[in-house]
């Protein structure tokens, strides 16, 4: 298995199928990417401790609305 690596979901082929797998899987690294960058070189957002879940929802939300501004105006 050099080289291959297996998507496995708990939903039916008639939910998702497997290119929407695949595409889905494609997209988190996408978010994934954004969430780097949003915290090292480009926004230069430091480290941010949260120690409510309220606070953490809200630094997700902020996070996700700044990449989502950053998406559209791209």
């Amino acid at each position: 298995m050099d080289g291959l690596y297996i998507i496995r979901t708990s939903l039916d082929e008639e939910t998702l199928s497997a290119t929407d797998t695949v595409k889905a899987d494609k997209n988190l690294l996408q978010v994934e990417q954004a969430f780097r960058i949003d915290k090292t070189v480009d926004l230069k957002v430091r480290p941010i401790y949260h120690w409510t879940a309220e606070r953490l929802k809200a630094h997700i939300f902020l996070c996700m609305l700044s990449y989502s501004v950053e998406w559209h105006m791209g």
